[in-house]
């Protein structure tokens, strides 16, 4: 699946990008590297597990914030909206990834029993927004 899009300014609001995953008899080993896949400093990593199927998590935006999403176990949707176009995507443990502008609002749902969603973020966190 290829989905990009882009705010009014033309600055980019999301992107699905692919990663490099190395299959071996010992396990498969999967890599995000800064200026291949992102291009900003990870200043904070958090991940999401034990979300029950029928829990809606997110439901907001940020003023600044830049996100690279990665499913490392299961399945969830996010449905995506930049104000000029709405997107729900289907994450799952394929080599995708997604790119995601803090303006983007974003609702994550769905959630497979085993889904482990990890989120590298450019800033640490503030309850500022």
């Amino acid at each position: 699946m290829q989905s990009k899009s882009l705010f009014a300014n033309g600055q980019l609001a999301w992107e699905l990008i692919q990663y490099p995953v190395l299959t071996e008899p010992t396990g498969n080993l999967g890599v995000v590297e800064l200026g291949k896949e992102f291009n900003f400093n990870i200043k904070r990593a958090f991940f999401l597990r034990n979300v029950q199927s029928d829990q809606i998590r997110g439901k907001h935006s940020h003023k600044e914030l830049k996100q690279l999403i990665v499913c490392l176990s299961g399945s969830y949707s996010i449905a995506l909206d930049n104000g000029e176009m709405v997107e729900t995507l289907q994450m799952d443990e394929t080599n995708q990834c997604l790119f995601l502008d803090g303006k983007v609002w974003r609702e994550m749902s769905e959630f497979s029993d085993n889904a482990v969603m990890l989120v590298l973020c450019d800033r640490e966190y503030r309850y500022d927004e």
